[in-house]
């Protein structure tokens, strides 16, 4: 028998008043999902349930050296001990996500699909990164214990870059540990079309794409350290090199 998910929204902020628009986005997943229990973890409560209900973690939640590695860590760690769908606080709720959770003890999206390119680049198994800024998961799920493991061996690695926090709490390391357990836990688990929970901009909210669309990640990037321009030029850079060579 699969395991249930909890319909409980975990979401975060660095504080308890949330400033707009990320206020309105919360109010709308509040209204969108009336019967659902919703939760706000400010960084005083974040590290008041890690003391409180899962000590052992902290030494690793304490270890990592940057803010949003300890955001993306208790991400995992919170859904893990309780259930339910984490989304990030710049998210959008355009339907209900109940139908979304049915028959799975864990649910996951894609947030972009690659070129062969950069699939190779980036060494994945499969042509798609996995989101991060929302997921769900039922109590206790092992997925998300491998997530913690990970973290918890590679949380003293120096940060270089923004590359750095992706591969070590952000979605390319849950990208890899999913791909390497997917095939033993392939029955219960279920990988989400971009179009459900991070469709393109440019696709609108209009005849068949409106049944689809569920939700939205606006992207606000408020951990990034370096401009979009500069990350889409090197981006570039790198697969001009790899077609020249």
């Amino acid at each position: 028998m699969v395991a249930k998910i909890p319909t409980i929204l975990h979401q975060m902020w660095r504080t308890a008043e949330l400033p707009r628009p990320f206020a309105i986005w919360r109010a709308g997943w509040i209204a969108q999902h009336p019967h659902w229990e919703h939760r706000i973890y400010d960084d005083a409560r974040i590290r008041n349930t890690i003391t409180d209900r899962s000590p052992q973690w902290l030494s690793t939640f304490e270890a990592l050296p940057k803010a949003i590695q300890r955001a993306d860590f208790f991400r995992y760690l919170v859904v893990f001990l309780d259930g339910g769908l984490y989304a990030d606080i710049d998210m959008i709720s355009y339907r209900p996500c109940d139908k979304l959770l049915e028959g799975s003890s864990c649910v996951l999206g894609i947030e972009i699909r690659l070129d062969k390119m950069s699939q190779e680049a980036l060494g994945y198994s499969q042509p798609w990164q996995l989101a991060n800024f929302i997921f769900a998961a039922a109590p206790g799920h092992p997925f998300l214990g491998a997530l913690l493991e990970e973290i918890a061996r590679m949380a003293t690695t120096p940060i270089h870059n923004d590359d750095s926090v992706q591969e070590t709490t952000g979605p390319r390391m849950l990208t890899r540990v999913a791909s390497s357990m997917l095939p033993k836990h392939n029955g219960s688990t279920k990988i989400l079309p971009q179009i459900n929970w991070n469709p393109p901009w440019i696709l609108p909210r209009i005849g068949p794409f409106a049944a689809n669309i569920y939700a939205r990640h606006v992207c606000f990037g408020t951990w990034r350290t370096e401009s979009l321009l500069r990350r889409r030029f090197e981006l570039g850079l790198r697969r001009l090199t790899a077609a020249i060579n």
